[in-house]
């Protein structure tokens, strides 16, 4: 973690510390008796750090080292004495002189000095064992050393363990606040006497951490396809969780913690949850405003069209991390326009097949389908503006030599596994009397049904070429300049 960001997490733990929760006050003159903070502890507590027992005595013994003229001129109850013993095994409990003195003694230049460096070397160790946890990201490891700066090494792993990833400060809270289910105590970190610190901090870190970073980290600038599988990942992250386990509360907790509430509604655990999975993604990555937040499938459609960004036709070849809406009652006739009941996140796109990430699968679990382009059910796409989180340009193709000039080819046959070329290269004529037009290329794929057949004499601009799994080369063709689909080469000529 660079400089920058230390000052910024020194500023965001002495808010929440001893600041009253405000970013960058930072009380040095701070003082805690014997279990005024907790039951606990046995001595006390001193700086804007919070520093308790042992801690405080190294604080007091680093002032001393750099500058011992001015502790000893503070010092008037003999706390240099004290600083040989163990005062959390002592139990020591300062007299009313002896605050007095060990406030002094911290608020001198020195002190003030020495508070902010013990702060940052303790600061430093918690990054460490953020590293070696696997946490990357600034704004997770800011998150870290705020929850093991509150308790300890045990309880942080904890929180991650059961967090989404990638870690943002959305899933980490949504981990903390599961604390909040065990009523047999009140004292864990993500108790709810300790929510509003960690609210300060998520937002805090949002602020001066992750502004004008969709990665969350601070550090990294991503592409538009990095920013997709960003959110992707997250999706990833929690194929597997499932109702009837619990497991899948971490997503319903990272919904209804993101206020205010779409409709004012809180989803329950046991209420369907695929708009609501789709949803806690975009909290999660950061990206509520161009992933709308809802908990119905209907409503979100309307937020999508809302933002201009909804997909009505049929033959759309979506991009990972598009979001797609079915309708179980579509009757497979003309436009489906029905009633959507369940949506996911498109994970992959290959030879005409998508593979789609969705909650609330068959017995409640967050699970995978596959779907065939343009297939019957697919009521939709809602398309986030993904390119408005990019902070970096897509890596540049590899240059090509310029070929000599020479009368223009038909496509080559490609064979590729993604989306083909939407380019017209050539004006083609149907010679059949019908000629079916598919979702991908070959006949064991189905009919598109915005249009399913084209006939004698029809013009089609041909886009891309490519082979069908028995070695036919089909050709990728646009109709009536706005509808896509495949037709094979045999009964298309150039004109």
């Amino acid at each position: 973690m660079n400089k920058k960001n230390l000052e910024i997490l020194t500023n965001i733990i002495g808010g929440v510390e001893s600041g009253g929760q405000i970013y960058g006050k930072r009380r040095y003159e701070a003082y805690a008796g014997k279990k005024a903070n907790s039951p606990n502890e046995n001595t006390c507590t001193l700086g804007w750090a919070q520093n308790y027992g042992n801690r405080g005595r190294k604080l007091c013994q680093m002032i001393l080292s750099a500058d011992p003229a001015a502790f000893r001129k503070a010092d008037t109850a003999g706390i240099e004495k004290k600083l040989g013993t163990d005062w959390e095994a002592t139990g020591w409990s300062p007299s009313a002189k002896e605050k007095a003195a060990l406030i002094a003694i911290i608020t001198t230049d020195a002190g003030k000095k020495c508070q902010d460096d013990l702060f940052v070397e303790q600061a430093k160790g918690y990054i460490k064992n953020a590293k070696a946890y696997g946490v990357t990201g600034t704004a997770a490891q800011m998150m870290w050393a705020e929850i093991e700066h509150l308790g300890g090494l045990g309880p942080v792993k904890r929180i991650f363990g059961r967090a989404a990833k990638p870690y943002t400060p959305d899933s980490i809270f949504a981990s903390l606040k599961l604390d909040q289910n065990d009523k047999s105590n009140n004292n864990q970190v993500g108790d709810k006497i300790y929510q509003s610190r960690h609210e300060c901090c998520v937002a805090w870190i949002k602020k001066y951490v992750t502004a004008g970073s969709s990665s969350g980290s601070g550090d990294a600038k991503l592409t538009e396809t990095q920013v997709r599988k960003k959110i992707l990942a997250i999706m990833q992250g929690w194929v597997g969780l499932s109702r009837s386990a619990g497991t899948h509360k971490v997503i319903i907790d990272t919904y209804n913690g993101f206020k205010p509430l779409p409709r004012g509604y809180a989803v329950t655990y046991k209420d369907a949850y695929c708009a609501t999975t789709v949803s806690a993604a975009g909290i999660a990555a950061g990206m509520t405003d161009i992933v709308p937040r809802e908990c119905g499938c209907g409503e979100m459609i309307k937020l999508f069209q809302r933002m201009g960004r909804w997909m009505e036709r049929d033959d759309y070849v979506p991009d990972i991390a598009d979001v797609i809406f079915y309708d179980w009652g579509d009757s497979g006739v003309g436009d489906n326009t029905g009633e959507p009941e369940h949506v996911g996140m498109i994970e992959t796109v290959e030879r005409g097949i998508m593979t789609v990430i969705e909650g609330n699968t068959n017995g409640g679990v967050v699970g995978r389908r596959t779907i065939a382009i343009n297939a019957r059910y697919i009521r939709g796409f809602g398309i986030p503006d993904y390119a408005s989180k990019a902070t970096a340009s897509e890596p540049a193709p590899e240059p090509t030599p310029t070929p000599a000039p020479q009368p223009e080819p038909e496509p080559e046959d490609t064979g590729s596994a993604g989306a083909p070329s939407r380019t017209p290269k050539w004006v083609g004529q149907v010679t059949a009397t019908t000629l079916n037009v598919r979702n991908w290329a070959g006949t064991e794929y189905p009919n598109i049904k915005s249009w399913p057949q084209l006939a004698a004499g029809n013009l089609v601009d041909v886009c891309d070429s490519i082979k069908a799994v028995d070695g036919d080369k089909w050709y990728f063709v646009r109709i009536a300049g706005k509808i896509y689909g495949f037709v094979h080469s045999d009964y298309i000529k150039r004109v």
